[in-house]
């Protein structure tokens, strides 16, 4: 009698189990539907892929051809492109990256910037906006201009790590952080309009930088190779380091300008 028990319990447990088992993918299926049911249903409209939309950030830089319908879900999925209050490329970028959503088949689809190459993309589009909010016209020096500086600082520390892929993507990169530095003096012109003479910050700034570079030549064991093979490879390395340093000597002429330069190479390079 005891064992009769025993049995119809480890039955009654069998039978409970291959019950909650063949529940199992039902519930996945109604998870599914809930995640689906959110997403947003985008459908592509034939009249629109047929146009076209050039993005760049200047001319010489890598640009994007996409088509009116993709760039039309680019800006429902990823609202940060057109956001009132802009935050900057790098916090833009983590913010939302990855996004999905429903096609005109009812599949589900996803829009992503989730690489090296798509984060080249996403400050292509990321100042592609900016620069419509901020004014092509309107800042037109001021973006020439930090445009040369954030140049001079990506190949300033490109020079002194004998370059590397990080410094290529951040030649297109560095465009959105353009832009962002713009959305900030548009946005407070009065912050950067020091009465004080700010020369001396840019002094111990620029010095400060080439002793950071004499520094770390001393103990660049390629530079010290360069050196020993050939004195005029060495000199030549020191002159190309140099001619960075001197175009942010030379364009560095307000507070504004030496803030963001700070900014830019503390944020990408220390």
């Amino acid at each position: 009698m005891k064992n009769t028990i025993i049995l119809l319990f480890v039955f009654l447990g069998f039978l409970a189990g291959c019950q909650k088992t063949k529940q199992e993918p039902s519930k996945v299926k109604i998870s599914e539907k809930k995640e689906t049911a959110c997403l947003p249903h985008l459908y592509n409209d034939p009249k629109l892929e047929k146009e076209k939309i050039l993005i760049y950030a200047e001319e010489g830089v890598d640009s994007l051809i996409i088509s009116r319908n993709e760039l039309n879900k680019i800006e429902k999925l990823f609202p940060v492109f057109k956001s009132e209050f802009h935050s900057n490329p790098e916090e833009s970028y983590a913010s939302t990256s990855w996004q999905y959503y429903i096609n005109e088949d009812g599949e589900k689809e996803d829009l992503t910037f989730s690489s090296e190459a798509g984060e080249d993309s996403f400050c292509l589009l990321y100042s592609y906006y900016l620069k419509q909010k901020n004014g092509e016209k309107k800042f037109k020096t001021e973006r020439e201009t930090l445009v040369q500086l954030y140049r001079a600082v990506n190949g300033l520390y490109e020079g002194l790590n004998y370059g590397g892929t990080y410094f290529g993507h951040q030649h297109k990169r560095l465009n959105a952080s353009v832009e962002y530095s713009i959305y900030q003096l548009a946005k407070g012109k009065e912050y950067f309009d020091k009465k004080y003479n700010f020369q001396k910050q840019k002094d111990l700034y620029i010095k400060s930088l080439m002793q950071y570079v004499s520094d770390e030549e001393s103990q660049n064991p390629y530079n010290q190779e360069d050196s020993r093979d050939s004195k005029e490879k060495g000199s030549k390395r020191a002159k190309q380091l140099q001619e960075k340093i001197n175009v942010l000597q030379k364009l560095i002429t307000n507070y504004f300008y030496l803030n963001q330069v700070q900014n830019f190479e503390i944020t990408y390079y220390r």
